[in-house]
């Protein structure tokens, strides 16, 4: 790879920062592919692809646009998206059975709750500020909470159209659980920056 970026920067001036800029963003893309295969690999294995499919694209989906925890180790990171995946395939639909009448106001909760932190990173760097208060200046936080919003509904719209399908329990699960990691990282960020503070 760093022949490559060596030879992008020679041919198209690029900058210094903006080298590390594109390792960074290519980093990440063959961690993601790489964790992906693997879980892909996994399920399909064990014989649950389609829950695994029907866990991963509202997770993408959510992930994208309100962010939640992240890890700086690709070891650390992999190991939270399993066991995050394992609930929502295996363990929180096989353990805890939902009434459907209950699956729309947690499904109205998750997205409103969304909508009011996302996005949320535990990243609190100038940064993640500045491009934070760039999104708010050019509407994107608007529009990124509605999708986060919108993702949540085409779910719960999907479950009153199929309710009790063995595969959308799984999209619910997933819901719930990314709503769970927002709120997570919004406590955790209370709690560093009261530590600042104190």
């Amino acid at each position: 790879m760093e022949y490559l970026l060596n030879k992008v920067q020679k041919e198209y001036g690029f900058s210094d920062y903006q080298i590390r800029l594109l390792r960074f963003s290519f980093t990440g893309i063959l961690y993601d592919v790489s964790k992906t295969l693997i879980f892909f690999i996994f399920f399909y294995l064990t014989g649950k692809l389609p829950e695994f499919l029907f866990a991963v694209v509202p997770l993408i989906l959510l992930r994208t646009r309100t962010g939640g925890i992240h890890f700086r180790k690709y070891w650390t990171c992999f190991v939270f998206s399993f066991i995050y995946l394992l609930l929502a395939v295996y363990i929180l639909p096989e353990s805890i059975t939902m009434h459907p009448l209950m699956v729309y106001p947690i499904l109205l909760i998750c997205a409103v709750t969304d909508y009011l932190i996302g996005p949320s990173s535990l990243k609190d760097k100038a940064v993640m500020r500045d491009a934070l208060l760039k999104e708010v200046q050019n509407g994107r936080l608007r529009k990124v909470k509605m999708e986060s919003f919108q993702v949540v509904l085409v779910v719960a719209i999907l479950y009153f159209l199929v309710p009790g399908n063995q595969y959308l329990i799984v999209s619910f699960w997933t819901v719930v659980l990314h709503t769970v990691q927002l709120v997570i990282t919004m406590i955790m960020k209370e709690v560093k920056r009261y530590e600042k503070v104190g």
